[in-house]
């Protein structure tokens, strides 16, 4: 079976191809190493070229970039702001770029970032194709041309939206996810101010959306969002419980509003404005079927973490805080994680390290509620 699985993996056709094309294109055993090479280069190109495009696109045009993550691996730097998070990773060989709505009209804004992306990729493909010489070439050719048809194939998935959906499924967008749009920049002024830490004018746009949009899940994700910027985990729990419940979501919404529902789930335990019997089982479920509905396993590890926090298991929780925290670039679920680090900490007997983990909390978000009551319960202890 595991046999069967690397045979049928992407990158192992990919390599087949490249090897079959350049061996009969060259018939050179030693162009048909530099032609696995190649592909390799081509892999890391295509991916650039796509991203490099989304980013120029939404610069140009408008749309709001979240997050430029560059490399994969350690995170070595971070230059993170309320409104945007750029991260330096310790080996530099990919870009990502994570865009979404920002000033109205946001769906054309977005559909033309995607479009650039799109322009981007099918250029730097063509150039490939026009230079090929030998098998390196070959190989960096074919796998730069076979990253970007895959990311130009239409799919939506928990964690992730390819440029093909984007490019066509924005124009005819109808309905409620139209309907999301046309709310999102008001739903992203309200994340705005949460993040900036001037909750009082987001509990007012939150108030907004509430009557222009009383059953947008985006809007109310919102404002639960600014309840739990609050610390009222149980009435943001009741809200978050209502989108998890709608039947109308795709399977992709609700893998992250499962997701967000066991987060806040063990967060209202921890916090004991719910009781442990009714609270973890809603909890346990609502992580299983994230799981179950594909939202990517690594990024359920902070909700993991203080899983184990609240059962005392305190080694699981302070391996599964420190990853999270490492691997996470929302400045809001870092702090959360860090808090989560400091408090397992704490409950394994060092203070000390509990210290340094709120203190690496508190550069990111220090009014975060569960990084400002951590600090109140080291300073007593």
């Amino acid at each position: 079976m595991r046999l069967t699985r690397v045979v049928r993996h992407p990158l192992t056709i990919l390599t087949a191809v490249v090897c079959a094309a350049v061996g009969f294109g060259y018939r050179s055993t030693g162009e048909v190493g530099w032609g696995v090479v190649g592909a390799l280069v081509g892999l890391l190109l295509g991916l650039m070229s796509l991203q490099v495009g989304m980013l120029v696109g939404a610069v140009l045009l408008g749309a709001r970039v979240h997050k430029v993550v560059i490399g994969i691996g350690t995170r070595l730097v971070d230059w993170t702001t309320a409104r945007r998070a750029v991260v330096l990773r310790a080996v530099p060989l990919l870009l990502s770029v994570s865009v979404g709505p920002g000033k109205a009209p946001a769906r054309k804004r977005m559909w033309g970032a995607a479009l650039c992306s799109a322009f981007a990729a099918i250029a730097t493909v063509a150039a490939t194709a026009l230079a090929v010489s030998d098998g390196f070439s070959l190989g960096l050719a074919i796998a730069c041309a076979a990253a970007v048809a895959h990311a130009l194939v239409p799919r939506k998935l928990p964690g992730s939206t390819s440029t093909g959906w984007l490019v066509l499924h924005l124009p005819r967008m109808s309905g409620v996810q139209a309907q999301q749009l046309d709310a999102a920049p008001l739903v992203t002024a309200t994340v705005d101010a949460v993040q900036d830490g001037e909750l009082a004018r987001a509990s007012a746009m939150a108030a907004e959306l509430s009557d222009r949009y009383p059953s947008l899940r985006t809007a109310t994700a919102a404002r639960v969002l600014v309840l739990q910027a609050q610390g009222r985990y149980a009435e943001a729990l009741l809200q978050a419980m209502a989108i998890a419940g709608d039947t109308t979501q795709t399977p992709q919404e609700a893998a992250v509003s499962f997701a967000a529902l066991a987060g806040l789930a063990y967060a209202t335990v921890e916090s004991g404005q719910l009781s442990a019997e009714l609270g973890m089982g809603t909890a346990d479920q609502a992580l299983e079927n994230a799981e179950t509905l594909g939202y990517p396993t690594h990024r359920l590890d902070g909700c993991r973490a203080l899983r184990e926090l609240i059962l005392g298991n305190t080694a699981r929780a302070i391996s599964l805080a420190r990853h999270s925290a490492n691997t996470t670039d929302d400045r809001l679920g870092r702090a959360d994680d860090l808090a989560t680090l400091a408090r397992a900490h704490m409950a394994a007997g060092d203070n000390k390290a509990a210290r340094t983990a709120l203190t690496e909390a508190e550069q990111v978000v220090p009014w975060w509620p569960r990084v400002a009551e951590t600090r109140t319960r080291l300073d007593i202890a």
